[in-house]
């Protein structure tokens, strides 16, 4: 898998931060210890002592070197345990000296065994869905600001209901998915026409995802399209598929508004198969109706997208309503 070394370096700066802050965290942590524990300091100093008088008699090497080390050795276990105890009776703990570790399997080294270590491959990876979420909308939108008075009260015979009470239980559900979100299970696919919410909501999920610690891409399925067609004719080794497919949540904003072709329609079934496969929840949204869906897609990849979760979007543009609102 070849990634942009852009995200590498990211990944790289990041984890000499991560060093740096332990290692600050570390040196307040013995500050603090040396000036309530005056002989813990002291200690520390003899202990430092011995390792030189060991170093010196490894050195000298004479007769009796063996029998001095050995008196050494019993000295320095002797000052560790005094200071273990001190750490103790004082309250800190006698790990509390330990060097701090943020990766405890590779110790903030970034690799083990001689293979990146998971928390640097997490690295990089936040580094590109950063990358591309940089470019998308999503610091707009949020559940807080979106406005179901905007939808009307009035009943919608094709639905039975309102469309302000359709809209309620679909808002219901998106901030049930967000909070329960746990980047396994099914996704959503969101049907209406344009400007009734679906980017909003979607964006507003991907959003308190993100707050949860969770990885989020947003891409439009034209942009995303155009960008993996490029990259697998240039070979320029820059490879996005891997962030798109591997992230904790893939949100595909536009689905349709991409050109007519099989190549797309075979991008658009790897992208989703690939994720439901491995249980990684996708929200698309889209302008077609489920009857455009069936007939512009192969029927695996319909029955796909009907395997999540269905949300149908109703009312009229509520953007330019919006719009029109604050113009009065």
């Amino acid at each position: 898998m070849s990634i942009n070394a852009k995200y590498y370096e990211a990944a790289h700066s990041a984890l000499e931060a991560r060093r740096a802050e332990n290692k600050l965290k570390a040196d307040m942590r013995r500050r603090e210890v040396f000036a309530r524990i005056p002989e813990y300091a002291e200690l520390s100093v003899r202990l430092a002592d011995t390792m030189t008088q060991t170093f010196s008699l490894i050195m000298a090497r004479d007769e009796k070197t063996a029998e001095k080390l050995s008196k050494i050795k019993d000295e320095n276990l002797a000052i560790q345990q005094r200071m273990s105890d001190l750490l103790e009776q004082h309250g800190f703990g006698k790990h509390y000296l330990d060097p701090i570790y943020t990766c405890p399997i590779c110790c903030d080294r970034g690799s083990k065994d001689g293979k990146w270590c998971e928390c640097f491959n997490k690295l990089v990876y936040n580094a590109a869905t950063n990358d591309i979420n940089e470019r998308s909308p999503m610091k707009l939108c949020s559940f807080s600001s979106f406005r179901l008075d905007l939808y009307p009260e009035a009943v919608d015979p094709k639905f039975g209901a309102s469309p302000r009470k359709i809209m309620q239980m679909n808002y219901d559900e998106c901030v049930r998915f967000a909070e329960d979100f746990n980047g396994r299970g099914r996704g959503i696919v969101m049907i209406g026409a344009t400007g009734l919410g679906k980017t909003h909501l979607s964006l507003a999920i991907a959003g308190r995802v993100i707050e949860r610690g969770f990885s989020a891409v947003y891409v439009s399925v034209p942009e995303i399209l155009r960008t993996l067609d490029r990259e697998q004719f240039r070979k320029n080794g820059e490879d996005t598929m891997p962030l798109v497919t591997g992230c904790d949540l893939l949100i595909l904003d536009d689905l349709g508004a991409e050109a007519a072709s099989e190549r797309n329609v075979s991008m658009v079934y790897e992208l989703i198969n690939s994720r439901i496969n491995r249980q990684l929840p996708i929200i698309i949204n889209t302008n077609l109706t489920t009857k455009e869906l069936c007939s512009r897609y192969t029927d695996r990849l319909f029955s796909r997208m009907m395997s999540m979760n269905t949300l149908v979007f109703c009312g009229s543009d509520n953007r330019l309503r919006a719009l029109q609102g604050s113009a009065v």
